[in-house]
């Protein structure tokens, strides 16, 4: 929709899909967008271009399309910028459907064949990554449901903009020419939860019960000891039927594969721990980026280096002791840290490593594809 005063027009196009200049098929942007784009502010008769996107859509992609150049060398960045990015929650059915269990194609929304995202973990992107949440029909729950609702999207955002709605009424000057979108902010969105990167404060046990807390240990869990926690959390066996775990990511070291950073993401009942990047102690210090070294200095500790645990809990009547004690079981003891790396391996595996096949898979196909990711 374009906006100007006292006027609104629709502009539609069929859709054209190109690949991106980074060359990875999945993440394409949409040519037909640039050249709109390009023309209505050529007009010079618009202040705003609201860009509506699917339901199963994701923000930070959306976002990444205005960094993208085409053939030519033009960036739709070069002649239009993000000024906020807005996320619509159904606020009578957002707790319910973050304890999910459906898929997107159980409800055939998938974006294509492939996709493989549930419910739960789309909704938790939608919202981690808006800069303003449109919490719509508060008409159709009461007070404590409404502030339930708030405070755990508070909580996985602790930055964005809430505007409680009725019928998405909401001022124009709340959604529109806000300056709320950063783009050196959303670069900087790197695989856990914002909560991580504002800063530690003491969580507290609010009125609605939710709060969140961030879990961090110097050694690495053992993979079988790991997955029956997380599935703990899941089916809210004790510790966790006290203690209920909606939302959780962070990053994590597994004993049977010490040079790769866990990608860890847990949305009502689907957790994800797959392969990511390399710790940064595994890589020559001659092919850090200039300054990195000063910067992660306050995560650096001798002889491992930067591999830890960081992980980011939501959920309701946390008990911070209880969880963390159900994680620390899952880590190795002190005379199991003396073994060594390989020795780490061997027992991860006689153990029943249930993330050692797909893990193992993974890394061979980057490796195949190019990448330096070494295990």
């Amino acid at each position: 929709a374009l906006l100007k005063k006292h006027s609104v027009s629709v502009t539609q196009k069929e859709e054209h899909m190109v690949e991106m200049s980074n060359g990875c098929i999945c993440c394409t942007l949409r040519e037909d967008l640039l050249v709109e784009v390009a023309k209505i502010a050529a007009q010079g008769t618009f202040d705003y271009l609201l860009i509506e996107s699917t339901g199963v859509s994701e923000p930070m992609p959306v976002a990444e399309t205005f960094t993208f150049e085409d053939s030519t060398g033009l960036r739709l960045g070069d002649i239009a910028e993000i000024d906020t990015l807005v996320t619509v929650v159904d606020g009578s059915r957002f707790l319910s459907e973050l304890d999910s269990i459906q898929t997107l194609q159980d409800r055939d929304w998938q974006a294509d064949p492939e996709d493989q995202r549930t419910i739960s973990h789309l909704l938790c992107d939608q919202v981690e990554f808006a800069n303003v949440i449109i919490v719509n029909k508060c008409d159709q729950i009461n007070s404590d449901e409404k502030n339930q609702v708030k405070r755990l999207i508070q909580q996985m955002n602790p930055t964005a903009h809430l505007i409680e709605s009725v019928y998405s009424d909401v001022p124009l000057d709340r959604v529109l020419g806000t300056g709320l979108f950063s783009m050196s902010d959303a670069e900087k969105h790197d695989g856990w939860l914002k909560e991580a990167r504002v800063g530690e404060h003491t969580p507290e046990t609010l009125e609605y019960g939710i709060s969140s807390f961030s879990y961090r240990a110097r050694k690495p869990f053992w993979p079988h000891k790991l997955n029956l926690v997380l599935e703990d959390m899941l089916n809210q066996a004790p510790p966790f039927d006290t203690s209920i775990v909606l939302r959780s990511k962070g990053i994590i070291w597994l004993a049977s594969f010490t040079g790769i950073q866990g990608e860890f993401s847990l949305a009502g009942n689907h957790f994800n721990l797959v392969p990511g990047n390399p710790w940064w102690a595994e890589i020559d210090k001659e092919h850090w980026p200039e300054g990195l070294e000063d910067a992660i200095a306050p995560l650096w500790s001798e002889p491992h280096g930067d591999r830890q645990q960081e992980i980011v809990i939501i959920g309701q009547k946390l008990d911070r002791d209880a969880v963390t004690k159900a994680l620390d079981a899952c880590l190795l003891t002190e005379e199991e840290m003396d073994m060594g790396e390989e020795a780490w391996n061997h027992m991860s595996v006689d153990a029943g490593d249930p993330f050692y096949e797909d893990w193992y898979n993974a890394i061979d196909s980057a490796v195949g594809a190019g990448s330096d990711v070494d295990h």
